[in-house]
């Protein structure tokens, strides 16, 4: 009996042990429990908690401390997003989405920093994850897939166009439209595939008509807007180069040689439209004095594919190549008189100028297909003779000589 009731007291200890144990438990695990929910939901709690756990020392400390903190993670974050705003849409809008899968708070974090950076750039690559997240059907499929052929054929044959000449280019296109090989509508989007440059320089040299119609075939009114700009800035700068090209028809040849006679100041296809607008001889002048034969070439080159683009065909070059070569032949044969009166004494360089001057001899004509004439004269001779010696001595030349003449001479000498 005794034995019995001892171990109903153990038991009752026992019990209420058990009971105190469990509500020990209870309020240590439960706002354990809560505060770790908090923790991992709530970033602004958790920046807290970090920042005074980061205080405790030995290895806890250590470890809260690694954690980055709210202006570590803020920065980061911008790090990203400045990161996803210079990426292409395609790859900025995969990134987006498996961080958008992963932590989507971070996700509208990153969304909302990359607008701040660049909103338009932002909403394409916005747009480019929704159309992603969108379930697509097998007609959805089929169509895109359509769409995606289309524009691969038209890119096919855009590059077709950009691998041969200019020239031939821009002829087919004309004959494909003309003889409705290609609809308009067709021929836009394939200039639209084109690169910028070479597509520019299509439509600059169509009728305008036909160009602004295939300007309004373009898909992308963006691409169109540019285009025309590009094409505006084109006319301008062609306009302000024929300006130039007449204020340089009234210069000397030698004094232009350091504007027009290398590629240093004018690109190769902005001296074509100089040359081509500057008169014929004047144009032939200055290029016979231009020593870099391979400039002179290229130059040339590209003034016949103006010309034919132009006109169709090219009349041009042929006449300033044949005055080209008068000059030059010209110069060598001035050059050598030079040498001859630079050994003489003035006084018989003066009688020489003098007999030039009253010569009667008829003048040597050079008559060019476009009706253009090279006249050389012994006068015109003499002056070329004169305007290379030194001054001192075309000086000491004139006092030897008639002063009529001599007056005559001088003012010959000022002239361009």
């Amino acid at each position: 009996m005794a034995n019995s009731k001892a171990v109903d007291k153990e038991t009752k200890k026992m019990g209420i042990g058990k009971i105190v144990l469990i509500v020990l438990i209870v309020f240590t695990t439960i706002p354990v429990m809560i505060m770790s929910i908090i923790y991992f939901t709530n970033e602004d709690f958790k920046f807290i908690a970090n920042k005074y756990l980061s205080n405790i020392a030995g290895p806890i400390g250590m470890y809260f401390e690694s954690y980055p903190t709210r202006e570590e993670r803020e920065e980061q974050k911008r790090e990203v997003a400045k990161y996803l705003v210079g990426l292409d849409i395609e790859s900025a809008s995969d990134k987006l989405t498996i961080i958008q899968k992963e932590d989507e708070k971070l996700y509208l974090d990153l969304i909302k920093i990359m607008t701040q950076m660049d909103a338009k750039q932002t909403n394409k690559i916005f747009e480019r994850v929704r159309q992603n997240s969108i379930k697509k059907d097998i007609l959805v499929s089929t169509l895109e897939q359509m769409k995606h052929d289309q524009i691969k054929k038209l890119q096919d044959k855009a590059k077709y166009y950009e691998n041969i000449s200019l020239v031939n280019a821009i002829d087919e296109i004309k004959n494909n439209l003309l003889n409705e090989i290609v609809s308009y509508k067709e021929m836009g989007l394939i200039i639209e595939q084109m690169k910028e440059e070479f597509a520019a320089k299509i439509l600059k040299n169509l009728d305008k008509e036909v160009a602004l119609r295939l300007l309004s075939n373009y898909e992308s009114n963006e691409k169109r807007k540019k285009m025309k700009k590009i094409l505006s800035k084109i006319n301008d700068r062609e306009k302000e180069l024929i300006n130039i090209a007449n204020i340089y028809n009234s210069e000397r040849a030698d004094k232009l040689l350091s504007d027009i006679g290398n590629d240093k100041k004018y690109k190769l296809n902005e001296l074509s439209i100089i040359y081509r607008n500057m008169n014929m001889i004047q144009a032939a002048q200055v290029l016979s004095k231009v020593e870099d034969k391979d400039f002179t070439y290229r130059l040339l080159e590209q003034m016949k594919i103006d010309e034919m683009l132009a006109k169709g065909n090219d009349l041009l070059t042929p006449d300033i190549m044949n005055a080209v070569k008068v000059y030059r032949e010209y110069n060598k044969e001035i050059d050598d008189l030079v040498k001859v009166f630079g050994k003489m004494e003035s006084r018989e360089i003066g009688n020489m100028i003098t007999k030039l001057f009253k010569s009667r001899s008829t003048p040597k004509k050079y008559t060019f297909d476009n009706g253009d004439q090279i006249v050389i004269s012994d006068q015109d001779i003499a002056i070329s003779i004169l305007k290379k010696l030194k001054e001192k001595t075309v000086a000491d030349v004139l006092t030897t000589i008639d002063k009529n003449l001599a007056s005559e001479i001088s003012k010959k000498l000022a002239l361009p």
